[in-house]
């Protein structure tokens, strides 16, 4: 017998009929897509590419029953009925809630993305959120229908030449005759959509790979997947974990290499929630380790590879011994001072990930928490630390964050004595918790810090104890009670530079023995 194959179905739809199904619910965003994350620019684009007759893309379309709901596009919400005939945008649901937000008149003041216009006499697309626009601007929800257009053009008639009408026209037409290229799949297996949507964002600009696998294998309804793990996280008040990081964690947790294909990674009787939970649990135990090490919060991370790599170990290795635990803080700080691998990151994380958890499914088979921890050191400098090229100053550069962690290791303290909790800082105000000390100096480390947020700049008069955990020594107070500023910013950049060389040279602690916990030292005299 010959094996049939199942094709997806080409076709295309004009503009307005994408806004009347969207509308009336037989166009459905799946509650596992990504949030709308376009901004007023994609917009615009994409208008501009309708205008022009550039194409903006294929819509991949699953034909399957819908229930009665309330429907999310993006910022837009409508209830709609029961359908047969739904048909869910698995992929293109940015320029689909872009199209029915701005064309549509019901949707006025929404949001202001949706608020974009045609300038008649310059023939480009804009943008405003103002109620009082210039009148040879055409808003584009009243360009689709011949009725509102027409009507807009009498209401401005004044204020229009003669060629205005006609641009007017001519995008109203492009608007309503333009052809939106889609594939429907009518196939109820989900594994050929799982296919077609791989492929679709295989081609041009991939999704990444912490949405495909969310896509794949979460839904609404589903108690775990990499969204509902990093919001779970946030409960530790460490910010937000990365999904891709999550991802990468779960696949480190169950062995292997972390980059390796997504499909078919569960089997039908493994318990995919179950393994989301595991992930979190390892996560926790890592960010436990990470504060234990001083870093209070997530943005105070030179970089995050490390974390699949402590997720993976702490899974295996729930409760390791003190001594490991100091092997692995050396690991840490080597590799964020020095890097973790000569070829790049991607790399080093497949070949970590390995030294902890080498084999998919067999745990059995991975390292015992001493022998993994030695392995890792050997993949790091053991050096003292070098020129941290913290000049200029970066909040968000490795280095920068390796003085950061130096700053918050003095626990600095607010005005009235009591300690500042980073976390929370950065928690309410992101890189923002990183304060000025000094007005118009930013990329200079001597006038960056962790001062109050909010309060006066220090003056040079407040206690010892809160200036010396600010890492302004007497020296420099004096300096700014003079109103010597350059010199002042001068003198506490040398402190704050050499203080980092001695927090990291502390940590990296070059040349010290590498050796396994004495409980595996120990040997038991035989009786005679």
């Amino acid at each position: 017998m010959t094996e049939q194959f199942y094709r997806p179905k080409p076709t295309s739809y004009d503009i307005p009929y994408l806004v009347d199904k969207a509308l009336d619910g037989t166009l459905r965003v799946p509650k596992f897509q990504r949030n709308f994350v376009w901004d007023t620019s994609d917009v615009r684009k994409l208008f501009d590419s309708i205008w022009r007759g550039f194409p903006i893309g294929t819509l991949l379309l699953w034909k399957s029953p819908a229930e009665s709901e309330e429907v999310k596009l993006g910022p837009i919400r409508l209830q709609v009925e029961q359908r047969t005939d739904a048909l869910w945008v698995v992929d293109g649901q940015q320029r689909l809630i872009s199209l029915v937000g701005t064309l549509n008149r019901r949707f006025r003041a929404v949001d202001d993305r949706f608020e974009v216009y045609f300038d008649l006499r310059r023939g480009r697309f804009v943008t405003s959120s103002k109620s009082s626009v210039p009148p040879t601007w055409l808003p584009l929800r009243e360009a689709l229908e011949t009725r509102s257009l027409l009507s807009w053009l009498r209401e401005h008639d004044a204020d229009l030449e003669p060629r205005d009408f006609d641009v007017a026209d001519a995008l109203g037409g492009a608007l309503r005759d333009y052809q939106v290229p889609a594939y429907i799949v009518e196939n109820n297996d989900d594994a050929v959509l799982r296919e077609v949507f791989d492929r679709v964002n295989s081609a041009g600009k991939p999704i990444r790979r912490a949405a495909i696998f969310h896509a794949l294998f979460a839904s609404d309804t589903d108690p775990g997947s990499p969204a509902t793990v990093t919001e779970s996280l946030k409960r530790l008040g460490f910010g937000s974990v990365e999904q891709l990081r999550v991802v990468q964690s779960l696949l480190a947790l169950r062995g292997g290499d972390v980059q390796r294909d997504l499909h078919d990674e569960f089997s039908n009787v493994e318990d995919v929630p179950d393994w989301y939970d595991k992930t979190e649990q390892a996560l926790e135990l890592a960010i436990k380790f990470l504060r234990s090490q001083g870093v209070a919060h997530i943005s105070l991370m030179p970089a995050t590879f490390p974390l699949p790599v402590l997720a993976a170990f702490f899974h295996l290795h729930p409760d390791p011994e003190p001594w490991t635990l100091n092997l692995l803080g050396k690991w840490l700080w080597r590799g964020w001072t020095h890097g973790f691998g000569k070829h790049g990151q991607t790399p080093a994380l497949r070949q970590d990930v390995r030294m902890v958890n080498p084999k998919k499914g067999m745990p059995g088979e991975a390292p015992s928490e001493s022998d993994a921890v030695r392995a890792l050191l050997r993949t790091v400098a053991d050096e003292e630390p070098g020129d941290l090229r913290l000049t200029p100053f970066r909040a968000a550069k490795a280095s920068g964050r390796l003085a950061q962690l130096a700053l918050a290791a003095q626990e600095p303290r607010g005005l009235d004595g009591t300690k500042i909790d980073l976390a929370a800082e950065f928690e309410a105000r992101g890189g923002q918790a990183v304060t000025d000390l000094v007005k118009n100096k930013r990329t200079d480390l001597g006038a960056r810090g962790f001062w109050p947020y909010g309060s006066p700049a220090p003056t040079g008069h407040e206690s010892a104890e809160v200036l010396a955990s600010h890492v302004i020594s007497s020296d420099s107070a004096m300096l700014l009670r003079e109103s010597k500023i350059d010199e002042f910013v001068e003198t506490r950049r040398r402190d704050i530079e050499e203080l980092t060389h001695r927090f990291l040279s502390a940590r990296i602690d070059a040349g010290s023995l590498i050796r396994p916990p004495l409980s595996l030292l120990v040997v038991e005299e035989e009786d005679d």
